[in-house]
């Protein structure tokens, strides 16, 4: 357990505001809070709020929120106990546990010890032992100097079977940890299950997340005669997923924010070798395909992605795929054509760095890319041949959602094509309406989204009325608003601590109610109420809801009234007439009704 102590410290020192804003740094100010484009749901119109005096967030489109830990679970898809450890590091509190750390606990925590403690084995391997003289020899051979070689935590994996096994488990790990970080892998040998080291005699590439922790590896040969594939990287594991990190970002993500560009590169020598030359915007897919995923961690910092990948015909078919991906995802995409036989590292090793700046410069739009390259595989002066390419350039503009990006696509398409636009978008048309999708037979299951669950907004209006009128509204929901009025089981339980306790209370063990709850919480306290306005007072409104509670609750017993057969027709016409009366009081202003209430809260209601 992290004493409460400690979370609260942790709290207090992280700004909300600061730490979403380092994960979205489109994050502005508007007015009293600041806003940006939710990163749970896609949205054309910024519905996430995240509001600085609250050190509260909430989006009002997909009804996400909650406080500085609940935005890192969500966002980094942790536990609370990894959201806290996070945050702690962030800020510099050292976390005591009662009853001593969770080390065996195999959890995300354990992991991410595991993998810095393992870079750090690689790399001092590297630097200081006899068996890394072929890594060292194999790097200066590369021109990595050891500058680089620091900076980028470049280790090197000994060719012994355990050796990063025997030192882990001699500081306490155990080797089903080491597994479930990827770092060793299981052998079962005469029915007795065993471990070895899953990277041997290999230059090590550590993998960092977008806070620069490690994460997993890739392991390179160093000669190129040796068996075995060129690169080995970790498996899928709790903090390893490939189709989410790109190597370097950590590194990258500054400089793509100042210049709104992302650059792509395949290998992460092609990258180490951009930020070395100073294009420090540079991140490598490490050879896998790009996926959404990657798509849309790139979109929340970059307008755009340049594209230099390797010239040969699965370079230019993973250009041309990655292309459709990022595109789809509202991304402008350029490609670097590089020369043939060449990547970046050995561009710049041979013409220098200037040389890539000036083909990132140049690059050509991934429309263009296309039709160059469908032009060198297709006989354009064929019918079929020029179908071929209008096919492939209608699929690629059939990509982008905006019909603002797309007609200017279309435009330089068509006169590229020597079609006229208007042919050309009818075709597109044509396509579109061939892959909308076929509504389902009956009885055919639908995939549908689950909406955002609602809550009742009188009830989530007087919770906002009690958070930023607490002095005010407390006194009058406390008298008069007996909680069972309320028939959301969430706001009646929010309602009865408030009655209770101030506002306070909700944010400062806001980690200890569900997630839902934690919703509303956000919720009403993101923004203050906006039903008020200069000429209703606070006091007004909740005399309003308090009103509008009791005559919904008094309608609810005239319906239940009227279907009783235990009672005579005369009891039947008496409490009748009350609730008629009543009602009827109910209608007016506060101080007709008041008298009413009263006899009721007295006579009729036991606390």
């Amino acid at each position: 357990m992290i004493p409460k102590e400690t979370i609260e410290e942790i709290r207090a020192r992280c700004n909300i505001v600061e730490v979403v804003g380092a994960y979205l740094p489109e994050l502005r100010r508007r007015g009293s809070t600041y806003k940006c484009n939710c990163p749970f749901h896609k949205e054309k119109t910024p519905s996430f709020t995240v509001n600085d005096a609250r050190q509260i967030f909430h989006c009002f489109g997909c009804g996400a929120g909650g406080d500085v830990f609940r935005f890192v679970m969500d966002y980094e898809k942790v536990d609370f106990i990894t959201a806290v450890n996070v945050l702690a590091e962030r800020v510099g509190v050292e976390i005591k546990y009662e009853g001593g750390a969770p080390e065996k606990g195999g959890n995300k925590d354990v992991l991410f010890k595991l993998h810095t403690e393992a870079a750090a084995f690689y790399h001092r391997m590297l630097l200081d032992s006899p068996e890394g003289a072929e890594a060292r020899r194999y790097l200066e051979e590369r021109d990595l100097p050891p500058k680089i070689i620091k900076e980028f935590q470049i280790g090197y994996a000994p060719n012994g079977w355990d050796e990063l096994l025997t030192r882990a488990v001699k500081k306490g790990y155990t080797a089903e940890q080491l597994e479930a970080a990827g770092l060793v892998v299981p052998s079962d040998r005469g029915g007795k299950t065993s471990h070895y080291d899953r990277f041997r005699n290999r230059v090590m590439f550590p993998i960092c997340d977008q806070m620069g922790r490690v994460i997993g590896f890739s392991g390179r040969i160093m000669n190129k005669a040796e068996k075995g594939a060129k690169y080995v990287n970790s498996p899928e594991t709790l903090l390893f997923h490939k189709n989410r990190v790109l190597y370097a970002f950590d590194k990258a993500r500054k400089p793509i924010v100042e210049s709104r560009q992302a650059i792509v590169v395949e290998g992460q020598i092609d990258a180490i070798r951009c930020h070395q030359a100073g294009l420090g915007n540079v991140v490598a897919s490490q050879g896998t395909a790009l996926t959404e995923n990657h798509a849309r961690l790139i979109k929340r910092y970059a307008d755009e992605v340049v594209l230099v990948l390797d010239a040969d015909a699965a370079g230019v078919k993973a250009a041309l795929a990655s292309s459709e991906i990022f595109i789809a995802n509202e991304l402008s995409v350029r490609v670097v054509t590089l020369p043939e036989k060449e990547d970046p590292d050995s561009l710049i090793k041979k013409s220098g760095a200037d040389a890539l700046k000036k083909l990132i410069g140049d690059a050509q739009s991934a429309l263009d890319f296309l039709i160059d390259a469908f032009r060198q595989q297709e006989n354009m002066e064929t019918e079929a041949g020029h179908m071929r390419v209008v096919e492939a350039v209608i699929n690629l503009i059939n990509q982008c959602p905006s019909a603002s990006r797309r007609d200017p696509m279309i435009h330089s398409a068509a006169d590229r094509l020597n079609i006229s636009p208007l042919a050309l978008s009818q075709d597109l048309r044509r396509a579109q309406r061939q892959q909308r999708p076929v509504p389902p037979r009956d009885g055919a299951v639908q995939n549908t989204v689950v909406p955002k669950k609602k809550y009742p907004r009188q009830e989530t209006a007087l919770l906002e009325l009690l958070v930023h009128y607490y002095g005010e509204v407390h006194p009058l929901v406390h008298d008069f608003l007996p909680p069972f009025l309320l028939t959301d089981p969430t706001c009646k339980k929010l309602v009865e601590i408030l009655m209770l306790d101030p506002p306070e209370t909700l944010t400062g063990a806001f980690h200890e109610f569900d997630e839902e709850t934690q919703k509303v919480i956000a919720q009403i306290q993101v923004e203050e109420s906006r039903t008020i306005d200069n000429e209703t007072t606070p006091i007004e409104l909740a005399q309003r809801y308090i009103l509008l509670f009791w005559k919904r609750h008094l309608e609810h017993e005239q319906k239940a009234l009227a279907q009783r057969t235990d009672i005579s027709n005369e009891e039947r016409f008496k409490e009748s007439s009350r609730l008629r009366h009543d009602l009827l009081k109910l209608s007016g202003d506060w101080a007709k009704a008041l008298p009413m209430l009263e006899t009721r809260l007295h006579s009729e209601i036991d606390f």
